[in-house]
């Protein structure tokens, strides 16, 4: 009866441990947050990203209009689709392979934290008018 006690003993904590193990593994990969001035920052900036030379952004002087219009884009998408905005900066060839914007994360010219800071500015764009 000990030995059959024990083995339950043992087997509550590994699963106890397994499950607490996967949860601290998985809940980064959905919290993604990222920092919204340094997103806004490296949106507007030269050399970096320099999204406006191609978009329209808010409170930005003279804009791109090459590509589309930033903020009116970001009101069709939802909080679902926010890893379809990351691809979109990571490599928008994925959706239209004759597109002139850079493949940001697959060339390596921004990091995934980058990226990220990015994503988490362009959704504060989906309120503004």
């Amino acid at each position: 009866m000990q030995k059959a006690k024990r083995l339950w003993k043992m087997l509550c904590i590994s699963t106890t441990t397994m499950i607490l193990l996967s949860v601290s593994i998985a809940i980064p990969a959905i919290v993604k947050a990222g920092d919204v001035a340094n997103g806004r920052k490296l949106a507007i900036s030269q050399p970096v990203a320099n999204c406006v030379a191609c978009h329209v952004l808010p409170d930005v002087d003279l804009p791109g209009d090459v590509g589309p219009n930033l903020i009116e884009s970001m009101k069709g998408y939802t909080e679902k689709d926010r890893e379809t905005v990351r691809q979109w900066i990571w490599d928008a060839t994925k959706f239209n392979p004759d597109t002139i914007m850079p493949p940001y994360g697959r060339n390596k010219l921004l990091t995934e934290k980058e990226i990220d800071d990015i994503v988490e500015y362009l959704y504060t764009l989906r309120n503004k008018k």
